[in-house]
């Protein structure tokens, strides 16, 4: 083991003993949201602005992993975000779940539709690509497996506004809030699990300020955790 992964090692000890707080908290954060789900498909407008504030950071890091191959500088994954979030207004007599996986499960659906329209715009056609939508199909849900299984349960220390079971979007919150490059080795090591050295040609760098790169990355993304 090099000292690379004993720091990592040491990290997810450290917040993996965070994740035991505040249980009574987020069992209580799990009651609001789907108190704020059931009136979101009640009808009330106020419930579901609330509740895509809250998934809205959770779209902006999936928007982004989906432009990374594609439209790199041709879409802004806030804008993309935005366009999702008035489709949902729009749509939310469709969703008939009832958890917040579901409730995140149903808004990637939409958000795989307008990247994929966006695609199409970018391509100049009007014609469907289905190996493209698939690649980005695959690239949404890649993430949002890294926000949910991977990591989620190393990284994260639920607080008063979020459940255990939702600590994927405060995972995303922090993500956002990282500086480029330590978001972007993130992603490339956890959701795309490419080796330090294909992560180094990527963001032109050597192997070595990759793999230190990473490990202040995660230290800063444990920071970030606590203050979301």
């Amino acid at each position: 083991m090099n000292r690379f992964e004993r720091n990592r090692n040491r990290l997810f000890y450290h917040v993996a003993q965070l994740n035991e707080m505040d249980s009574a908290a987020s069992a209580s954060a799990a009651t609001r949201t789907e108190l704020l789900i059931s009136a979101a498909r009640s009808g009330d407008g106020e419930a579901l602005g609330e509740l895509l504030a809250n998934y809205r950071r959770y779209l902006i890091f999936l928007a982004r992993t989906g432009l990374h191959h594609h439209m790199q500088a041709k879409a802004d994954p806030s804008d993309v975000a935005q366009e999702v979030c008035l489709a949902a207004h729009g749509k939310i007599a469709d969703f008939h779940g009832d958890t917040a996986e579901q409730f995140a499960a149903w808004l990637r659906g939409i958000l795989s539709n307008t990247l994929a329209m966006h695609l199409r715009k970018f391509l100049g056609t009007a014609k469907r690509d289905v190996r493209m939508e698939q690649q980005l199909g695959q690239s949404l849900a890649s993430a949002s497996g890294f926000l949910q299984h991977e990591v989620v349960a190393d990284v994260t220390s639920p607080s008063q506004h979020f459940a255990r079971n939702e600590a994927f979007l405060q995972l995303a919150a922090a993500l956002e809030c990282l500086p480029d490059d330590y978001r972007q080795v993130i992603i490339l090591r956890h959701v795309e699990g490419l080796p330090f050295a294909e992560v180094a040609s990527l963001m032109d760098r050597s192997v070595d300020s990759v793999e230190k790169l990473w490990v202040r990355g995660l230290a800063k993304l444990k920071s970030a955790m606590e203050e979301v």
